[in-house]
């Protein structure tokens, strides 16, 4: 089964470039309906939109074949506000409204993420989305999920660093 797990639509209107920010842009200009044809079109089994904290393109093409609703959430670590993004999968309009009220704390949304047993993954997570991230929020990042997002738009040596990173990990190194 094939599925693009991180698309955006016109509805992602905060980018995390800095660039798109300065100048006013969006993450994305398409329509959920463009999107959907094209990612069926280039052989996608099922459709989600990742859109930035909302989940309304999603709900724009949730009556057609093969479409679930995602979003990427964003959260902080609390004690130092270090932002991150988490994909969530497959959640319904109710899930979107719990997570919504406690996305600030990224402690609250795993818990209830794996509560609910929603399947979801830290996005980039190499990349500094507001300039805090060190190395103990990565370690943080170890213990709190399960699945970490290869990004295709980001820079190949993140992927295969983190690839080296998790595929390194043993039980003992996690408890250090």
């Amino acid at each position: 089964m094939k599925a693009d797990l991180h698309v955006h639509s016109k509805y992602s209107h905060r980018p995390s470039a800095w660039i798109l920010r300065k100048i006013g842009g969006a993450e994305s200009y398409t329509e959920p309906a463009a999107v959907y044809r094209y990612l069926k079109q280039i052989g996608m089994d099922r459709v989600t939109l990742t859109d930035h904290d909302t989940i309304e393109g999603c709900l724009e093409i949730a009556h057609l074949e093969d479409v679930f609703i995602s979003e990427e959430v964003t959260t902080y670590f609390p004690e130092d506000r270090c932002k991150l993004h988490v994909l969530a999968y497959d959640i319904t309009e109710a899930q979107h409204k719990e997570i919504c009220r406690i996305q600030d704390n990224v402690f609250d949304l795993v818990a209830y993420l794996n509560q609910e047993q929603i399947l979801h993954a830290v996005a980039h997570p190499m990349y500094a989305v507001n300039d805090r991230l060190q190395v103990a929020h990565f370690e943080k990042m170890l213990l709190l999920f399960k699945y970490f997002e290869l990004n295709g738009a980001r820079d190949a040596m993140l992927n295969q660093i983190i690839t080296r990173i998790l595929a390194g990990l043993t039980k003992s190194r996690i408890e250090e």
